[in-house]
């Protein structure tokens, strides 16, 4: 049983993804957290310096890399291919602005399957040609393959038997990197389909929560310390430059001081499962959809759908894909030196 606010965490952070795409996708300005980041970016920082702590503590405990390998797919993959397929063959015929012969004639149609394999394109043919973020069916995907890079990173350094100290020395690169060139340069360094300073931005977050496993930070976290770094992000707002740098340590603090504190205050948001990925990876299409087919909604009624629809869609993903396919991972060989279950529960689900 899980004993913390970890998944209740993810659940808050893919509703903000939601909730800022909304004004996006509107025509309203993107509101910011803190004069500092939208609120949709907020929501994938969190999502990552959960992910660097889990994941790390995923492979401290089972350190196989086939093990670890076959998890981390059978936490992406079952639930991202259902959600492809659904885009395909029912978003996509429904809306296309097509005949249907010519949209299943088209290799984009098709195309669309390189989705599966982390290769990201948001292109159906014909459909949301005229939304205000024209062509685009699910432009959630890009952090997909970020993600499953940092899983690789994790497994190659652990497989080199690479302590913590190449971790902290790790995150030290993505900081300055971060700072330096992708937060400063407007030019996209495209990889494998990817913008790679989006790959040094959200990478910063993952390893910052990775180190924070691996120096065993948690002994100092509290509710009290989640306040206090709440209290310094706020107190940092007019210094915005200042504000861009300790972000990197203190939203990690902030969110891992409050996700794992054992007082399960949240822990009724995911009491029936964990919904966090199949909102995140359905709540763009659907607000495109929604958008599309009612371009009028005012803002007070065009959240509450979408965000229904995508908890909805979420549901299903949850109970009749992804937790199934969770039950196939494999199990590691019993131990003497077992973790903690608070966070085991959290890694081996995620």
């Amino acid at each position: 049983m899980i004993n913390n606010n970890l998944n209740a965490l993810r659940m808050i952070a893919a509703s903000l993804v939601l909730y800022g795409h909304s004004f996006v996708f509107l025509g309203f300005p993107a509101p910011l957290f803190l004069s500092w980041s939208p609120l949709g970016s907020l929501g994938v920082f969190i999502f990552f310096t959960i992910s660097g702590y889990l994941i790390t503590q995923s492979w401290q405990s089972d350190p196989h890399l086939g093990r670890f390998f076959i998890r981390r797919a059978l936490r992406i993959f079952p639930g991202l291919i259902g959600c492809i397929l659904l885009s395909i063959f029912v978003l996509g015929p429904i809306l296309t602005t097509l005949t249907l012969n010519d949209y299943f004639k088209s290799a984009f149609t098709w195309g669309y399957l390189h989705n599966i394999r982390l290769y990201i394109t948001y292109y159906l043919p014909g459909v949301f040609a005229e939304n205000r973020v024209p062509n685009a069916v699910n432009g959630s995907l890009w952090s997909l393959p970020i993600e499953f890079l940092m899983y690789i990173i994790v497994a190659i350094i652990g497989f080199l038997r690479g302590n913590r100290w190449v971790f902290l020395m790790l995150t030290i690169i993505f900081v300055f990197t971060t700072y330096f060139w992708a937060q400063r340069t407007e030019q996209m360094f495209i990889m494998y389909a990817s913008d790679l300073r989006q790959a040094f931005i959200c990478g910063t977050y993952f390893w910052v929560g990775a180190t924070f496993y691996l120096f065993n930070i948690k002994r100092f976290f509290s509710l009290s310390t989640a306040l206090l770094a709440c209290i310094g992000l706020l107190c940092l707002e007019r210094w915005l430059p200042t504000l861009s740098i300790m972000s990197w340590l203190l939203l990690p603090v902030a969110v891992l001081a409050f996700g794992l504190d054992q007082n399960r205050l949240l822990s009724w948001l995911t009491s029936s499962g964990d919904y966090s990925y199949g909102i995140y990876i359905y709540a763009f299409p659907i607000q495109q959809a929604v958008v599309y087919l009612y371009p009028n909604l005012p803002f007070e009624i065009y959240l509450p759908i979408c965000f229904t629809f995508a908890l909805v869609c979420a549901i299903l993903s949850w109970h009749l894909i992804e937790r199934p396919f969770l039950a196939l991972k494999p199990r590691r060989p019993p131990s003497n030196n077992d973790l903690s279950s608070d966070t085991m529960s959290n890694a081996s689900s995620y």
